[in-house]
C-alpha cells in the first residue's frame, strides 16, 4: 500500500525552474559584469587553437626572422656579435625594394644610435636604404606615464612626431586610451619612414594576448597600431572615423569593444606565415653582386609585405598567444593585418545575447535531467545538448562570432547537482516510498521498471488481458488448531516466503495473503505478453517447492500440507484502488473470480493445479497438461473447459504419463455413456498411481451413473454448488 503520490512531471518542472531560477541570479551578474571572462578566455583559446580559419589566411605576408641561426651564423663566418651593425638592416632593406615588395616593416623600435656610430655612419646607412625603397616601416612605443626626468623626448622630436598622426575624426563609442610619453626611433630613421606605427601590446590579466588597441591618443593627436599603419598606407587611406560600432576606415569598419579595444583573429601557430631567414637574405643580397644565383629567389617575394622581427629567446619578443605559448611578438602584428587585409573581424556575442543563450543551455539541461526517469538517460542527453552548445560555438566562431563556451557549459555541472537534488528530495522521496512498499510485492527488476513509470502506479485502472493466480493449503484450519500461535505465524512465514520468492522470481506481482492464501497476478504493471506462461511456471515451481517443505514439516511431526491453485486468463481492471490516501493495487473482474473458483474447484477432483481453456490456450506448447471435465462453477451459466496442470512440455515422468494416457481415455468413454468402460479406465490410471485424485473422482462419478444414469440430454458438465 502507498501513502502518498508520485510526483508528477509537471510539478519536478516547476521545482527545476525555481531552482534553475535562484542558479541564474546567481550566475548572471557574473556574465553581465564580465567577471567570467577569464574563464571564457579559455574558451577562445581552444576555438583558436583547434578550429583555425584558414581559408583566410593572407599568403601575401611573409616574415623575416632575426632568429638563433643568423646570430650564430654571424658571430661563425664575419665574428660579428649581438647588436649587429644597421647597415646589415639597411642591405636587407636594399634587396627587399629590389624584389619589389609592398611594404617592409621593422618590428622594433631604433630608439637610440647604433653601437656602430662612432666607427662609421652606420645610422645613416640604414636611413638611406630606407629613403629609397620608400617602403619602409618604423615603430613607437608609447607610455601611460612620464618618463623620469631626463629621458622623455626633445620637443622638436615630439613636434615632428604630431605631424604624424593621422587624421581622426571621434562620432561614438569607447574614447582611444590617452598616453603620456613616447619612445620614438631616432630621427634619421623616424625621417626616413614611410610610415610608423605603435607596437605596444596589452596582454590580458593571464598574460595572454587576444587584444590590440587600434588607436592611441597622445598631445592629441592619434596614432594606429603597426597592422593597422600598413593597412592606411597601402590602402592611400588618410583618415579614421570612429563610430558607435567601431572604426570606419578605407572599405573596412573594425569591430571595437567596450574598452577600445579589437579582438585578434589567429590563423594558427607558430610557422603559420612563411618565414625567412635574416642570414639567408644577408647571403642573397651579396650573391647578386656576385652574380650568383640567390639563396632567395627575389621573384618570390614581390608584392608581399614583408615583416622583419625576431624570433631567438634571447631577444625577449616571445609572446603567450591564444595558439602558442610563445609566439613571436611580430606573428602578432602579422595576424592583425591579415585580419584588415581579408576584413576578417572576430566579434564577441554582446552580454544579453550570451546572457539568453546560457539561460537557455541551463533551462534545457533542467528539463533534460528532471524530466527524464533516468539518471544515465538525463546525463546522456545532457551531454548531447553540451554537445550541440559547443559545435553551435564552434560553426558561430568560423564565422566570425565568438560565444561563451566555458560558463554555460560550466554551468551545467550546477544545474545537474540542482536536478539531483529535486529528484531525491522529491520524486526519490516519493520513489523510496514506492520501493519500500511495492518492494514486497513485486521483484525488484519490476520495481526498478515501474520507478521509471510512476504512472502506472496512479489512482485508478485500466482493462488489459492477464492471469490471474489464487492458491491455498489444504486441510490447514486443522493443522493450525494443533498450534500455539506463535508455531502458526512461523509456519506460514516460511511457506508464504518460499512461495512468495517463486512468484516474484516469475515476475508476477503479489496482491494479497488472506491467512494462508496467496492472490498473484501477472501482466501488470508492466506488459508482459508472456503472462499465462510465467504463471504456470511459477505453479510448477511452487508445487516443486511445496514437496521439500512438506517433507520438513513431517519431520517436525505434523500432517502433511499440500496446496491447490486455481489459473485463469482473461480481460481484467488492474489498478489502484481505494481513496486518494490509502489504496492497494489490485486486480478486479469476471477472469479474476473464475480463478479463485478453480482454486477451490480442485477439491472436487482431487487435483492441486486447475487451469482454464484460455490459459491453457495461451501455454499448451510450453506445458504438460490433462483435460478433467466441462465446468460451471458457481454464479455461471455458461460451462469452461478445465485442466490440470502437470509439468513443462517433456518434463512428464513416463509413468504419469501412462495414467494421463488411462485418464483420458476413461473420460472420452465417460462422456459416451459408457461408466462400465470408463471406470475401467481409470482403475486402471489407479492401478499405476493409487493417489491420482481425478481418476479417483470419476470412479466415484461411474458407481453413482451406473446406478442413476443421468438423462438423454445430459450436457455432460459438472456444476459446483459450492465456491
Amino acid at each position: 500500500m502507498i501513502t502518498g503520490r508520485i510526483v508528477s512531471r509537471r510539478r519536478r518542472l516547476v521545482w527545476g525552474i525555481f531552482g534553475w531560477s535562484g542558479l541564474l541570479l546567481l550566475l548572471l551578474p557574473f556574465l553581465l559584469t564580465g567577471r567570467l571572462d577569464l574563464v571564457e578566455y579559455r574558451g577562445l583559446d581552444w576555438l583558436h587553437r583547434h578550429f583555425p580559419d584558414k581559408s583566410r589566411l593572407s599568403r601575401d605576408i611573409v616574415i623575416v626572422y632575426i632568429d638563433q641561426k643568423s646570430i650564430d651564423a654571424f658571430r661563425r663566418e664575419m665574428n660579428i656579435g649581438w647588436p649587429w651593425p644597421r647597415d646589415f638592416y639597411g642591405r636587407v632593406v636594399q634587396f627587399l625594394a629590389a624584389a619589389g615588395v609592398r611594404a617592409i616593416v621593422f618590428d622594433a623600435t631604433y630608439s637610440e644610435p647604433s653601437v656602430f656610430a662612432n666607427d662609421y655612419n652606420d645610422d645613416q646607412a640604414f636611413a638611406e636604404a630606407m629613403t629609397a625603397s620608400g617602403r619602409v616601416f618604423q615603430t613607437l612605443m608609447f607610455h601611460e606615464q612620464p618618463k623620469a626626468e631626463g629621458a622623455s623626448v626633445d620637443e622638436a622630436v615630439l613636434d615632428r612626431l604630431k605631424a604624424r598622426g593621422i587624421a581622426y575624426e571621434y562620432q561614438g563609442g569607447p574614447r582611444p586610451a590617452e598616453y603620456q610619453d613616447v619612445t620614438p626611433p631616432i630621427a634619421p630613421l623616424e625621417e626616413a619612414s614611410w610610415g610608423l606605427g605603435v607596437i605596444n601590446i596589452e596582454p590580458e590579466a593571464d598574460g595572454v594576448v587576444r587584444r590590440l588597441r587600434p588607436l592611441v591618443f597622445f598631445r592629441d593627436k592619434v596614432f594606429t597600431t603597426l597592422a593597422l599603419s600598413i593597412y592606411l598606407k597601402i590602402n592611400n587611406e588618410e583618415k579614421i572615423v570612429q563610430i558607435d560600432e567601431g572604426l570606419q576606415a578605407s572599405d573596412i569598419l573594425l569591430p571595437l569593444d567596450d574598452r577600445g579595444k579589437v579582438l585578434i583573429k589567429y590563423y594558427g601557430g607558430p610557422g603559420t606565415y612563411e618565414e625567412i631567414n635574416f642570414a639567408a637574405v644577408i647571403q642573397s643580397a651579396a650573391q647578386i653582386e656576385m652574380g650568383r644565383k640567390p639563396l632567395v629567389p627575389p621573384e618570390k617575394l614581390q608584392d608581399k609585405i614583408v615583416f622583419i622581427g625576431a624570433k631567438a629567446a634571447a631577444l625577449y619578443d616571445l609572446r603567450s598567444t591564444p595558439v602558442a605559448d610563445a609566439l613571436p611578438g611580430v606573428e602578432i602584428h602579422a595576424a592583425f593585418l591579415n585580419n584588415l587585409m581579408a576584413g576578417d573581424f572576430l566579434r564577441r556575442a554582446s552580454r544579453p545575447v550570451r546572457g539568453l543563450l546560457t539561460a537557455a543551455l541551463l533551462l534545457a539541461t533542467l528539463g533534460a535531467a528532471v524530466l527524464t526517469r533516468s539518471v544515465w538517460t538525463g546525463a546522456v542527453l545532457s551531454l548531447a545538448l553540451a554537445g550541440l552548445y559547443l559545435a553551435g560555438g564552434v560553426l558561430a566562431f568560423r564565422h566570425n562570432l565568438w560565444l561563451d563556451l566555458v560558463s554555460p557549459v560550466g554551468g551545467q555541472a550546477g544545474v545537474f547537482i540542482l536536478a539531483g537534488l529535486i529528484n531525491y528530495y522529491g520524486e526519490g522521496r516519493e520513489k523510496r516510498a514506492v520501493r519500500g512498499a511495492f518492494g514486497r510485492y513485486l521483484s525488484p527488476q519490476v520495481v526498478a521498471e515501474v520507478l521509471e513509470k510512476p504512472e502506472l502506479l496512479t489512482l485508478g485502472g485500466s482493462r488489459r488481458v492477464m492471469t490471474a493466480f489464487f492458491s491455498d493449503l489444504a486441510g490447514f484450519t486443522t493443522i493450525s488448531e494443533s498450534l500455539s500461535p506463535e508455531d502458526l505465524v512461523n509456519l506460514l512465514n516460511r511457506y508464504l516466503s518460499q512461495m512468495t520468492k517463486i512468484i516474484l522470481d516469475q515476475g508476477g506481482t503479489l496482491d494479497k495473503f488472506e491467512g494462508d492464501a496467496i492472490m498473484a497476478f501477472w501482466g501488470a504493471p508492466l506488459d508482459q505478453p508472456d503472462h499465462a506462461l510465467r504463471a504456470c511456471l511459477a505453479a510448477l515451481d511452487q508445487q516443486a517447492a511445496m514437496a521439500e517443505f512438506r517433507a520438513q514439516v513431517v519431520a517436525d511431526g505434523l500432517p502433511e500440507l499440500h496446496v491447490r491453485m486455481g489459473l485463469n486468463t482473461g480481460p481484467m481492471i488492474v489498478g489502484n484502488m481505494g481513496s486518494e490516501e490509502r489504496f492497494d493495487y489490485t486486480v478486479m473482474g469476471d477472469a479474476v473470480n473464475l480463478a479463485s473458483r478453480l482454486e477451490g474447484a480442485n477439491k472436487a477432483y482431487g487435483s492441486w493445479i486447475m487451469i482454464s481453456q484460455s490459459t491453457y490456450e495461451e501455454v499448451k506448447d510450453r506445458v504438460e497438461v490433462r483435460e478433467l471435465d466441462l465446468l460451471r462453477v458457481k454464479g455461471k451459466t455458461e460451462p469452461i473447459r478445465v485442466y490440470e496442470l502437470l509439468a513443462r512440455a517433456g518434463g512428464l515422468s513416463p509413468q504419469k504419463s501412462q495414467v494421463r494416457d488411462a485418464f483420458l481415455a476413461g473420460l472420452t468413454l465417460y462422456r459416451e455413456m459408457d461408466f462400465v468402460q470408463a471406470e475401467a479406465a481409470f482403475l486402471q490410471a489407479l492401478a499405476l498411481d493409487a493417489r491420482d485424485g481425478p481418476a479417483q473422482t470419476y470412479v466415484e462419478r461411474c458407481r453413482i451413473y451406473r446406478k442413476n444414469p443421468p438423462p438423454p440430454d445430459w450436457d455432460r458438465c459438472f456444476t459446483m454448488t459450492t465456491k
